[in-house]
């Protein structure tokens, strides 16, 4: 079965609470600069980051083992918030934070929906016809 996507976000906005993002804003004019590119297929979550020096993160669903979304009032009030993948790498945790996604529950729920495709078994054809 090949590889399809079902939610691709092109440019999240960096959630970095209101004392980081004042001083962003003030120090740097530029508190946006390294975006996260977010892309959920049915068999990788693809986080694509940075500015200057790009970063490509592959989360492969299989190992997947909890979503989590938070949205703070503020964010709340921009219409975006985090979403937190807790995944398996060996016998260690990973945690993947995807800051100031809009929709974040839509997205959690797309990553859901990935993680119950690949985790049921694959039905078998009838050959025999």
């Amino acid at each position: 079965m090949a590889e399809t996507t079902i939610l691709e976000t092109r440019e999240t906005k960096r959630s970095y609470g209101l004392v980081r993002g004042g001083v962003a804003i003030l120090c740097l004019g530029l508190p946006f600069l390294g975006r996260q590119r977010i892309q959920v297929t049915t068999e990788r979550v693809i986080i694509e980051s940075g500015f200057l020096t790009k970063v490509r993160d592959d989360v492969e669903v299989f190992r997947i083992r909890d979503v989590v979304s938070t949205q703070a009032l503020w964010q709340r009030l921009l219409g975006i918030g985090d979403v937190v993948i807790k995944a398996t790498e060996g016998r260690t945790e990973e945690r993947h934070t995807l800051r100031g996604v809009p929709d974040p529950i839509a997205v959690s729920e797309a990553i859901r929906q990935a993680w119950n495709q690949s985790a049921r078994p694959r039905q078998a054809t009838n050959i025999d016809g």
